[in-house]
């Protein structure tokens, strides 16, 4: 029996999962990923731990499938773009990483929007930036670590890091260089970009760009006794998150619509060009086989579901964890529109970045009264992420004509239906809990031989797939309560710098 390897390093979570040839996976383990926030807006992770943790699922999941790591015939990484993780010459981290929702450089950014140079760096990565990209963050580093580059070998990306653990490999492939962001039409770095970010003294640390799908190197025999794997297994270069989820959910041919509903929601078209339309916002991907993935994001996903349970509470089981169908019940309880109250999802500090560009941007509710209560807020939050994805595919160039839905959140069908409803096109979910891990999973095997081409793969794939059409009714209600979020979004938005200009330092807060 074949059986193929993927791993998907996610922000909040790290999984790993054993697949077989039909894609069902046969061994699964995952573990939450261990953020630091040293100061108010970064985020950050302790490589060390990062890679104990990967190693942790690997063994893991390895026992739950019943087999041992010499059955494994290839490896895939996929990885939550941006951000940096950087070496020394003998590999060892030189700081902690530093992840993709980190804000430290909001300045930098606001700089050179300033400076009218974003539009200069679109037209080269087609890519809006947001603080948390690789360029940004070096710049930032440069200005306030400036002695850290003498000691940097290399500048990494989360997937890559861990390939380097595994393999000793030192590389990158195009679609994480696409956040750098990088030449999209080259499919590799920017030496331009990195000089307009301030990053010019780490040109020397960037790493060689690889295809993803070509075999970066073996498992070596330090990796196998961490891991659990045999020494010798391949490993290929991997993906970034963004399309590993489009292969694994079968997004593989121009046309084809996704909305991955993770930490972050990323709402993906897949083009064959690199179409930068509309300008100036959203991100532009490069994937295997010539094609490009054109994302409208939400940076604040499902991570907003989560803020409000963390600071709010909610239902939970008797083991103490979220009782999500509790709360399911509870938001149906009340009707579409929430009671009149709207939730503008921008918790995240990376602000938003499409279908318009504010990274000052922060969330409100609108609509509070006595009258309101933890059903209309629930239904609010849940509500929010779908208002948000229907602005996104609003302004893309092709309206898609039904959606994919991939993505932790995508296990709820109560959410799923108004995705639907609210987005006014049928929602497809496939029967693929893991399609980042599965996406990567593939391509190995494509790499190894075991299908001959990425759409041999997908095309072997037979989950089941659930269709969600929206409802009429509901759906022309949703109509009206969407143009008044598009409308508050476009006042909210207004008062961002006003906002940003009243908030106490960052040093303030912290002796506060």
């Amino acid at each position: 029996m074949i059986y193929l390897l993927g791993i998907d390093k996610g922000t909040s979570v790290i999984k790993a999962v054993v697949f077989d040839p039909s894609g069902a996976a046969r061994g699964v383990a995952q573990e939450r990923v261990a953020v630091l926030r040293p100061r108010p807006d970064w985020h950050e992770e302790d490589p060390e731990e990062s890679w104990a943790a990967c190693c942790r699922v690997i063994r893991a999941a390895l026992d739950h499938a019943g087999i041992g790591g010499d059955a494994i015939t290839a490896i895939g990484i996929a990885g939550h773009m941006g951000g940096a993780w950087i070496t020394g010459a003998n590999g060892t981290p030189v700081r902690n990483a530093i992840c993709w929702p980190d804000g430290r450089a909001q300045a930098q950014l606001l700089a050179l929007r300033d400076a009218q140079a974003l539009t200069e760096i679109f037209a080269i990565g087609g890519n809006g930036l947001m603080p948390g990209v690789t360029a940004l963050l070096l710049g930032w580093l440069t200005a306030h670590e400036p002695h850290l580059h003498e000691r940097a070998a290399h500048v990494l990306c989360a997937k890559d890091y861990l390939r380097f653990r595994l393999t000793g490999a030192v590389a990158t492939e195009p679609s994480d260089v696409s956040f750098v962001p990088g030449d999209i039409d080259g499919r590799g770095f920017s030496h331009r970009i990195l000089e307009l970010c301030g990053a010019g003294a780490w040109l020397g640390a960037i790493p060689p760009v690889f295809p993803s799908s070509d075999i970066a190197g073996a498992v070596t025999e330090l990796a196998a006794r961490q891991s659990g794997l045999c020494a010798g297994t391949p490993v290929i270069h991997g993906l970034g998150d963004a399309c590993a989820n489009a292969i694994g959910v079968g997004a593989v041919a121009p046309g084809a619509a996704m909305t991955v509903l993770g930490t972050s929601c990323l709402n993906g078209l897949v083009l064959d060009h690199a179409s930068r339309e509309p300008e100036g916002v959203g991100f532009l991907f490069a994937m295997p086989d010539d094609l490009y993935l054109r994302i409208l994001p939400n940076t604040s996903g499902t991570i907003v579901l989560d803020w409000y349970l963390d600071r709010f509470g909610g239902p939970t089981c008797a083991d103490g964890t979220h009782d999500y169908a509790k709360m399911e019940r509870l938001a149906a309880s009340v009707p579409p529109g929430a009671g009149g109250v709207i939730l503008l999802p921008y918790v995240n500090t990376s602000g938003v970045l499409a279908p318009v560009f504010d990274t000052l941007a922060r969330g409100s509710f609108f609509g509070l009264s006595t009258h309101t209560t933890e059903p209309h807020m629930l239904r609010a939050v849940y509500e929010s992420l779908c208002f948000a994805t229907r602005d996104c595919f609003a302004a893309m160039a092709v309206p898609p004509s039904s959606v994919t839905l991939t993505g932790g959140g995508a296990q709820s069908a109560y959410w799923a239906q108004m995705f639907a409803d609210v987005c006014g096109v049928p929602i497809e979910v496939r029967g693929v809990g893991e399609s980042g891990a599965l996406g990567v999973a593939l391509l190995a095997g494509v790499a190894t031989g075991v299908w001959s081409s990425i759409a041999d793969a997908t095309a072997h794939m037979a989950p089941e797939v659930t269709r969600y059409e929206p409802h009429a009714e509901t759906a022309a209600l949703y109509d009206g309560w969407f143009r008044l979020y598009q409308d508050l979004r476009r006042i909210y938005l207004g008062f961002s710098r006003r906002r940003e200009a009243l908030v106490p330092p960052a040093s303030s807060r912290i002796a506060a």
